[in-house]
């Protein structure tokens, strides 16, 4: 282990102390690099904390919300091909689903931007990708 971090952490406690003690809302997080640093909400991204995987890239989300528009679409074929075929009477609980679908696709849209923007201000910045 570096005999320096132990300085740099407190370092950056004191910084960041005094930076929320001033007004500023802030998010102290151990980076990829081992460094402790100090986030400004714009900066720190979508959260990595919780159960389950997360997703840390913008490539990562820009992923999923391709995949969840490709099933959509996938549910409109099968929904068109049922209507072709002479099936008429669509289910209400398909049109949640659909519903609900939507609403999964503008979540994690909402996702990918705002991972792109922390992701653009923290290479302006310099700043290391958050790791927790």
């Amino acid at each position: 282990m570096d005999p320096q971090r132990e300085l740099r952490d407190e370092q950056a406690k004191a910084w960041h102390e005094q930076a929320v003690a001033s007004g500023q809302k802030r998010y102290l997080r151990r980076a990829y690099n081992g460094e402790l640093v100090s986030y400004l909400p714009e900066e720190y991204g979508v959260g990595r904390t919780g159960l389950g995987p997360k997703i840390h890239t913008v490539w990562g989300h820009a992923v999923l919300v391709a995949a969840e528009i490709a099933i959509l679409a996938l549910f409109f074929w099968a929904l068109g091909a049922g209507v072709g075929a002479g099936h008429t009477d669509v289910p209400g609980g398909l049109w949640v689903v659909f519903g609900l679908w939507v609403l999964l696709i503008g979540y994690s849209t909402w996702n990918l931007v705002k991972e792109a923007k922390a992701t653009s201000l923290r290479r302006q910045r310099g700043l290391p990708t958050p790791a927790e």
